[in-house]
């Protein structure tokens, strides 16, 4: 009899557990790697749009606050995730266009984050694209605002597009 009551005990918590697994990839461990491009180094800071380094932390504080386990190194990792932000270059700095409009800061315009898996037991999500839509097509968020959005995106993808898809406040 306390043999069939664990039994069951186990089903019901199965499925449980397997869903968790399957939205949360880094139960091991992930490392994060930001990847910038040709130089591999992050951008100089915007006087308008702040520090790279905001987005990095943004990003991570996100995925750690959804549970996803960030470690550093990727020797003691699972998962790596790999974040490409695309600069966005000549943005407009002051807040509303007008005559001799200010084209001298940058930011980010797009992302892209993929996921490598070095343990055979885990598998690895599919790439996420992450493209803020903003009401202007001449407005952008700041860093650390994309850096939210990126992590929120991710953890909404990887749980299949459930709860409410994330909103993005870009700067007009």
């Amino acid at each position: 009899m306390r043999t069939s009551v664990a039994l069951l005990a186990a089903l019901v918590v199965l499925p449980f557990a397997a869903g968790r697994s399957q939205t949360n990839p880094c139960g091991k461990g992930c490392a994060i790697v930001f990847d910038w491009g040709e130089g591999g180094t992050a951008p100089d800071v915007d006087r308008i749009y702040g520090s790279p380094s905001t987005m990095e932390a943004q990003f991570a504080k996100v995925l750690s606050d959804a549970g996803w386990q960030v470690v550093r190194g990727t020797p003691n990792a699972s998962v790596v995730i790999t974040f490409r932000p695309a600069l966005q270059n000549r943005v407009r700095c002051e807040k509303m266009s007008g005559t001799n409009t200010d084209l001298s800061c940058h930011t980010v315009g797009r992302g892209t984050v993929m996921f490598a898996s070095s343990d055979s037991a885990v598998q690895a999500p599919r790439r996420v694209e992450i493209i803020p839509r903003c009401s202007d097509p001449q407005a952008y968020p700041t860093f650390a605002e994309f850096g939210q959005f990126a992590g929120e995106m991710v953890v909404f993808q990887t749980a299949g597009g459930k709860g409410s898809r994330p909103a993005i406040k870009c700067r007009t």
